[in-house]
C-alpha cells in the first residue's frame, strides 16, 4: 500500500508542477523568455512573446503590442506610460542583449514618485543577473548596480539606453528604480 501512496504522490506533484507551467509558456518548445515582474507583489510571470506579457501586465490595456521587445518603438512607449486607468503602471524594462535584445523583463507596479529617491530596489536573479546590456525607461528611472543589495558600483539611466555603457554590461546583480 505505501507504494501505491507514494505513486499517487509523484503523479500529484508531476501534475502540479505542469500545470505552473502551463501558466508560463504556451509551448515548451519555445522559450519564455519575456517576464513581467510586478514589484509590488513580487510576482513574476514569463510569457513566449513581448506581446503576451505586455498583454498581462496591462490587463489587456494594450494587446498589439509588438511580439518582440527589441520591436519598442516610442509610441508604445508612450501607450504604456499613459493613465493606466486601475492596471499596473509599466515603470522600464531590462534587456540581455544590446540593442534592445535577447530576454527581457518588464517592470510593472503602482509607480515612482519621481524626485522622491528609490521607490523600489531589488535583487536581479536568474538568468539576468549579470546579464543587463540595454534598458528601457518608462514610469521610472532605472539604477543597475553590480552587487546584490544595490551595493557597489552604480549607475542612474533617466532615458532609454541602447546600451548601458562597459561600466555595467553584463554586471547589474540589483536594481533600483527611481
Amino acid at each position: 500500500m505505501p507504494l501505491r501512496v507514494t505513486r499517487v504522490a509523484v503523479a500529484a506533484v508531476t501534475a502540479l508542477l505542469a500545470a505552473g507551467m502551463a501558466n508560463t509558456t504556451a509551448n515548451a518548445a519555445e522559450p519564455a523568455d519575456n517576464c513581467v515582474v510586478n514589484v509590488d507583489s513580487g510576482s513574476k510571470q514569463c510569457f513566449t512573446t513581448f506581446r503576451a506579457a505586455i498583454t498581462a501586465s496591462t490587463h489587456g490595456r494594450i494587446t498589439n503590442a509588438p511580439l518582440s521587445a527589441k520591436d519598442i518603438d516610442q509610441k508604445l512607449a508612450e501607450r504604456l506610460t499613459a493613465s493606466s486607468n486601475g492596471a499596473q503602471d509599466q515603470l522600464g524594462i531590462v534587456y540581455k542583449d544590446s540593442n534592445y535584445g535577447g530576454t527581457s523583463v518588464t517592470y510593472s507596479g503602482s509607480g515612482c514618485r519621481s524626485g522622491n529617491g528609490r521607490d523600489y530596489q531589488f535583487d536581479i536573479t536568474g538568468s539576468m543577473d549579470n546579464a543587463v546590456s540595454s534598458l528601457v525607461t518608462l514610469s521610472c528611472w532605472l539604477e543597475l548596480w553590480d552587487s546584490p543589495g544595490t551595493g557597489g558600483t552604480h549607475q542612474e539611466y533617466q532615458q532609454s539606453t541602447s546600451y548601458v555603457g562597459d561600466t555595467m554590461n553584463d554586471r547589474a546583480s540589483s536594481i533600483a528604480l527611481l
